[in-house]
């Protein structure tokens, strides 16, 4: 993959990873809240792989 477009891929797991956050800190259901902590932990993951793999 080109270089430019890994740092794109990496920019929209950021801003992603961003917007999870507020939305969990402004979640009052612990469900939610649990669900959103999981996909915070995926997107982490994923950014910790590509870098591995670059």
């Amino acid at each position: 993959m080109p270089e430019g477009e890994f740092f794109l891929y990496e920019l929209i797991i950021l801003v992603e990873l961003g917007r999870l956050i507020d939305d969990y800190y402004r979640c009052n259901d612990m469900n939610v809240k649990e669900q959103i902590q999981s996909d915070i932990q995926l997107l982490i993951d994923a950014m910790v792989i590509g870098e591995q793999s670059s």
